[in-house]
């Protein structure tokens, strides 16, 4: 019989349940986050709170790149109203949605590389290369 499994270490679950407090969205939708928090995997013997993580990861993208998100966020409003016009809307819709996301993603990526933490990242990376006599 195999021993206990052993239990990945913890995310501080307590900080994601205050985000998602905190999150302007309805209550249906927190509680989904919330159950999304319960979702675990088992991975080589350990138990993996895959939910956590990746509610994690997406509330410290959203941190770090703020306009990314609001420019993919922007485009994802647009195609949902260009899908709801009658008639059109299902025809337009499987075009402009890509072309709206690629739009919303590189204003995002373009204004936080201006101002903002990537910025910073890419200025480190260009004086390590200086460094190193490469640039």
């Amino acid at each position: 019989m195999p021993g206990p499994m052993e239990v990945e270490p913890l995310i501080d679950r307590r900080e994601i349940v205050r985000r998602i407090e905190r999150l302007h969205v309805s209550a249906d939708l927190k509680a989904l986050l919330s159950t999304l928090i319960e979702t675990t995997v088992v991975v080589g013997g350990k138990i993996v709170q895959i939910g956590c993580r990746v509610l994690a990861y997406i509330f410290d993208l959203a941190k770090s790149y703020p306009k990314v998100t609001f420019g993919v966020v922007a485009a994802l409003v647009l195609s949902f109203l260009i899908s709801s016009i009658p008639l059109l809307g299902p025809l337009l819709s499987p075009v402009l949605t890509p072309i709206l996301l690629i739009i919303g993603l590189g204003w995002g990526a373009l204004q936080d590389m201006i101002d903002g933490p990537m910025r910073n990242r890419l200025s480190g990376l260009e004086a390590q290369f200086k460094d190193l006599g490469v640039a």
